[in-house]
């Protein structure tokens, strides 16, 4: 019986401790944020990479030795200008003798066509049947194709000369060259790339949702101020300007793939340099509000207004950009407006706050 009586004191006192910390009415203290106009600037940042406007690989078209290397590494080289030299000594035999060979094969047609000249005439007189004129003819025909056989031969192997002299197909700049003077060079091997820096172009992918939004404010068009952030966090003094876009979106990625030019005039970037790009809008009087401060329903947004007598009320609003911890609301608010910062979750329509400044 005494356990009992001691078990239902206890019960009463904990009933009486949690009507002590238990009120309905009471009014939450919470931090409350006045909506003004302000001019900002609109950012969206994007990992780009950057690639040379031209930039392509050398390759050796012929078997040979690595006679002269004429250009060094990271040197500005002109169109047309001589970069390497195979040796062409064995090519030079080889042509010396096709030419010797196409002499042969050019005096034997002059023979031939004597000879059937001398049987036209035969023939006419009727000295000769026109089968023996007919096999003058063969043979002449026989020694007009040695002739252009051989001629063949002698253009096939000076041809395979000049490609014992490697030239630059352009102005630009010479990058690693891993075969050296007196190497074994082989048809196909690399010898070097060039890379053409008078500009740049900046390639970079913007996922599905950014993109609408950019192109439903216009700032993808014309677009020609666009900033480069160098991978020592320095902005480039050049800006870039947007020009192609893919026709379609990477069903993989969700994203879409844009360049954007750059001039170069001193060569600092070059092929293969990573980077982010910001494309930046500005925006006079804003309205910008703090993310905190906006929930969501149903892919729609609120915040909670604050009357005069701070009673809250669900206000819908429509966000034009996001930045990193504000929203820049495009409808549904004016300067002034007094709306909740923070605690949102906890409230309802009516409720009844004591802001906190």
């Amino acid at each position: 019986m005494k356990k009992t009586v001691i078990y239902f004191f206890i019960l009463a006192i904990a009933a009486s401790c949690g009507d002590k910390n238990t009120n309905p009415d009471e009014v939450k203290i919470l931090p409350v944020y006045k909506v003004f106009k302000k001019d900002t600037i609109v950012s969206n940042k994007f990992v780009a990479d950057i690639q040379a406007l031209k930039n392509v690989e050398i390759h050796a078209r012929i078997n040979g030795l690595m006679e002269d290397v004429l250009a060094n590494e990271g040197q500005m080289v002109k169109k047309d200008q001589v970069l390497f030299k195979i040796s062409d000594v064995e090519l030079q035999i080889e042509l010396l003798k096709a030419k010797a060979t196409l002499k042969s094969a050019q005096a034997e047609l002059k023979m031939s066509a004597v000879e059937l000249s001398q049987m036209q005439t035969l023939f006419d007189k009727k000295v000769v049947a026109k089968n023996e004129l007919e096999l003058a003819k063969a043979k002449y025909e026989a020694s007009e194709a040695k002739v252009s056989f051989a001629n063949a031969e002698k253009n096939a192997i000076e041809q395979q000369i000049s490609f014992t002299t490697i030239k630059s197909p352009f102005d630009g700049v010479i990058n690693r060259i891993p075969l050296k003077e007196g190497s074994l060079i082989q048809s196909g091997s690399l010898l070097t790339t060039i890379s053409e820096l008078k500009e740049v172009l900046a390639y970079f992918s913007i996922p599905e949702s950014i993109y609408f939004q950019l192109i439903k404010e216009n700032r993808l068009k014309n677009q020609d101020n666009i900033e480069l952030i160098l991978p020592n966090g320095v902005i480039y003094d050049q800006k870039g300007k947007i020009e192609t876009a893919e026709g379609e979106i990477d069903k993989q990625t969700g994203s879409i793939q844009f360049k954007a030019r750059f001039f170069n005039p001193n060569n600092l970037i070059k092929h293969g340099t990573s980077g982010k790009l910001l494309i930046s809008e500005n925006k006079p009087n804003a309205i910008l509000v703090p993310k905190k401060s906006v929930f969501s329903i149903q892919d729609k947004h609120f915040v909670f207004l604050v009357n005069m007598e701070n009673k809250v009320k669900m206000k819908s609003i429509e966000i034009g950009s996001v930045l990193d911890d504000f929203y820049l609301v495009s409808k549904g608010l004016k300067e002034n407006d007094l709306i909740v910062k923070e605690g949102t979750q906890s409230l309802r329509d009516g409720d009844k706050i004591k802001p906190k400044k």
